[in-house]
């Protein structure tokens, strides 16, 4: 069930980033990431997950995972989470709070960016403070 939730959440992310004019790539297994995504001037590498809780775990594997091959691709490496009834969310991994060995991510992280701000089609409330937009 879990897996069906995941992949669901993939392809809806990808329809999502296709309507936005980027060229996509679902790596099938997971081996690195779940999405390489690009326009032509913003490049992304994002691990996907869906939870129907509050709260969820990121290991550290796949942290490191994902920010390696991100810089190796020369993309921004984001982690795109669907909180279930709450809608998406999207960290950058320098946010991700450390939890033991993992790191946790929820409905309560303040650092968060919006589908748009992934996107580069609007700028965070910090970017424009610090005159970024």
């Amino acid at each position: 069930m879990k897996y069906r939730r995941g992949a669901s959440a993939e392809r809806e992310l990808i329809r999502m980033l296709e309507r936005a004019g980027f060229a996509v790539v679902r790596s099938a297994g997971s081996k690195k990431v779940d999405i390489v995504a690009g326009n032509g001037r913003l490049h992304l590498c994002i691990e996907v997950k869906s939870t129907r809780g509050e709260r969820l775990y990121f290991t550290s594997e796949d942290y490191e995972k994902l920010v390696s091959f991100a810089e190796k691709f020369g993309a921004r490496p984001v982690i795109a989470v669907k909180f279930v009834n709450n809608g998406w969310r999207f960290f950058l991994p320098e946010n991700l709070e450390k939890s033991g060995k993992n790191y946790k991510v929820g409905l309560q992280t303040k650092k968060y960016l919006t589908f748009d701000e992934v996107i580069g089609r609007q700028t965070s409330l910090e970017g424009v403070i610090k005159g970024e937009g």
